[in-house]
């Protein structure tokens, strides 16, 4: 029979010498009654636990209320992965391996396992080859349909649908080509158009005339309808001469001009030099001193040429050239 004690000389229990059935007495305050409770009872409410069932990898001592979680892996099953490293519960749970190391990398699915597609260089394009994708380039025949203006293209198939889609129809936007097309303006230039332009330089046709070399008097001959020119038949209506060189060694250029007067102070050959084909004259020979005059290899005469002009007096000679030789014939001797 038990005595009553203070409860500083009761015999106190370790938990090894508590069993289910020992029960402890405790107030319920709010019902004014005292009631027991059983060890376990009092333990399942002191550790917040209601009901637990000791499954692996939980344990529960029903005799303490004590909750034991191992540290082994947790199944998928209980909400786990199964596994002990990232790689292998993303493997587990059915994930993906990102496979990319660099920016632009396309993940890729191989014969067997994830590959890794690198980007492509400028300007090509993602293609398939048949069984994998792969970067190329577009090929001419890759191309159908038209491309429209908005992606560079003419969204047209002819030259002339191209230029109604860009605006540029001839006759219309453009002009046509030939004298249609002539520039016949052009505004909003600030200064004048260079020679090196294609334009003169000027703002006017003296100044124009000037920077293209072309002035009047100094570079070209002013505009005369009566110019004559060398390869068009010509008929003159005032007297046409030539000027009259003195050239007194009988030796005459016939660069110079085609009419001479020569006054021989010695014996000479009579001479001519820069023979041109085609070229005719006059010389006045005045042999006043009666000098023995005989003729070049290349002046041409009659065999009694030569001793008609070496006697004293005044004679006309004529001459024609043909480029290699001169042909000369004289009149008799001037009273």
């Amino acid at each position: 029979m038990a005595t009553n004690k203070k409860i500083t000389d009761l015999t106190e229990l370790s938990e090894a010498d508590l069993s289910d059935d020992d029960v402890l007495p405790i107030v319920d305050i709010s019902a004014g009654t005292t009631n027991k409770v059983r060890k376990s009872t009092l333990a399942s409410a002191l550790s917040g636990v209601a009901s637990i069932t000791a499954t692996s990898p939980i344990a529960v001592n029903q005799s303490t209320g004590s909750v034991v979680v191992s540290t082994g892996t947790i199944p998928i099953t209980k909400g786990g992965t199964g596994q002990t490293s990232a790689s292998a519960a993303l493997a587990a749970l059915g994930g993906i391996s990102d496979p990319t190391t660099t920016r632009g990398d396309i993940i890729t699915k191989g014969a067997s396992v994830l590959g890794r597609l690198a980007i492509g260089a400028d300007n090509t394009v993602l293609r398939s080859d048949g069984t994998d994708p792969e970067w190329g380039a577009v090929a001419a025949t890759e191309l159908t349909g038209t491309l429209p203006i908005a992606n560079g293209g003419t969204n047209a198939t002819s030259a002339g649908a191209a230029r109604t889609s860009l605006g540029l129809v001839i006759g219309t936007d453009v002009a046509a080509a030939g004298a249609n097309s002539d520039i016949t303006s052009i505004t909003g230039l600030t200064t004048d158009l260079t020679v090196a332009q294609g334009g003169t330089g000027a703002g006017t046709a003296a100044d124009a005339r000037t920077n293209l070399g072309l002035v009047i008097g100094t570079n070209v001959e002013a505009f005369n309808a009566d110019i004559a020119v060398t390869d068009a038949l010509q008929t003159f209506t005032l007297s046409q001469r030539g000027t009259i060189t003195t050239d007194n060694d009988l030796s005459f250029n016939l660069n110079i001009t085609n009419n001479f007067k020569s006054t021989p102070a010695g014996a000479a050959a009579l001479t001519f030099t820069n023979i041109t084909a085609g070229q005719t004259g006059n010389i006045l020979l005045v042999n006043s001193g009666g000098h023995a005059i005989s003729l070049h290899a290349n002046t041409k005469g009659d065999a009694n040429l030569a001793t008609t002009i070496s006697v004293a007096g005044t004679y006309w000679l004529s001459y024609y050239s043909d480029g290699t030789n001169v042909y000369v014939v004289t009149s008799a001797v001037f009273a």
